[in-house]
């Protein structure tokens, strides 16, 4: 029977070989799927929109941002997750600390801040290079939808991605501290 947390989240019992994620009784800490699908949810539309977005300078564009997106999303699982202390337990608030372990192995011997401090650029162009594309689309002659398009990705990117994240994923995450995406 699992047992219930204060902010939401469930703790299975124990069980024998467990995950040891260096945090006491987080390990055990099981993030509801609803959490890890608001968590994903707006990074997917994101890309999504992004996608449009580039589609609208070329089709090659459209298709080479979603390439890039889907490449920057494995190579952060490789790069940062690894070293995190939810690697192999549910409790990762985007779902990835299940995932990871299926493609990559845990790694050691340096401090999760640092890693994540020096990895994180591969996210960059996810986010930037949508608006920039957009801005120069509009800047002759706007379109209604294309203005639409640019601002529902700004608003996802810019605000709803760090408010869920700072409101949902990140609340009550045992690791906040080390974490720079929240401190």
């Amino acid at each position: 029977m699992n047992r219930p947390e204060a902010n939401g989240t469930e703790l299975s019992p124990p069980t024998v070989g467990a995950a040891d994620c260096g945090i006491p009784r987080e390990c055990d800490r099981v993030v509801p799927a609803w959490v890890v699908f608001v968590d994903n949810a707006p990074t997917g539309a994101m890309f999504a929109l992004g996608t449009v977005l580039m589609w609208q300078v070329g089709w090659a564009f459209g298709a080479g941002y979603l390439a890039y997106c889907v490449l920057a999303i494995v190579a952060f699982w490789g790069r940062i997750c690894p070293w995190c202390h939810h690697f192999g337990t549910r409790a990762c608030p985007c779902g990835y600390g299940v995932v990871v372990p299926l493609l990559f192995e845990r790694r050691t011997g340096r401090e999760f801040r640092q890693v994540f401090r020096a990895n994180i650029g591969i996210m960059f162009p996810c986010f930037f290079v949508p608006p920039i594309a957009g801005a120069v689309l509009v800047w002759p002659g706007p379109t209604r939808s294309l203005v639409v398009i640019l601002a529902a990705f700004c608003v996802i990117a810019f605000a709803a991605i760090p408010m869920i994240s700072r409101l949902v994923g990140c609340r009550g995450c045992a690791i906040r501290d080390q974490c720079p995406w929240m401190t």
